[in-house]
């Protein structure tokens, strides 16, 4: 297990996408057939 001491550290050099993915970090995008959803309804 790392502990405070062993934190590695990094400098970004592409800070827009970087916050951008953080952004979208557990994001969750579902693509449904358009058949699926004439049978579920």
């Amino acid at each position: 297990m790392f502990n405070s001491l062993n934190k590695l550290s990094y400098k970004t050099t592409n800070g827009k996408q970087y916050n951008q993915a953080l952004m979208n970090c557990g994001a969750l995008t579902l693509w449904i057939d358009e058949e699926a959803i004439q049978l579920w309804n």
